[in-house]
């Protein structure tokens, strides 16, 4: 199970995203309010391509499931401390979790 503080509002700024790059990695909220979800395709060399990215705000009765080698943003939660239980197979090798820094880019709510 994994616990984490509400983030500051949006907007908010992005300057890293993150893959699983032989796992998929599902998240199944315990206890949670509104919660941001960010998906990149693959750019150039493989990197993210910020240009194209997405965001949703989930609702507190919504899991989420990325597929393996998607690129996302860290989990970020609104409105309250959240619980939520983490799936994830790991092989303990350098493609369970790569972190890279992307050109900074702002989540805003429409």
């Amino acid at each position: 199970m994994l616990t984490k503080l509400p983030a500051a509002p949006l907007p908010l700024e992005f300057t890293a995203l993150e893959r699983h790059q032989f796992s998929s990695q599902s998240f199944v909220p315990i206890e949670i309010g509104r919660w941001l979800v960010v998906v990149a395709p693959h750019g150039a060399q493989g990197r993210p391509a910020v240009d194209q990215v997405e965001a949703f705000l989930a609702r507190p009765t919504q899991g989420v499931s990325y597929r393996p080698d998607v690129w996302h943003g860290a989990l970020t939660v609104f409105d309250k401390p959240a619980r939520l239980s983490v799936f994830m197979w790991l092989d303990g090798t350098a493609g369970d979790e790569e972190i890279v820094p992307v050109p900074p880019f702002v989540v805003r709510e429409r």
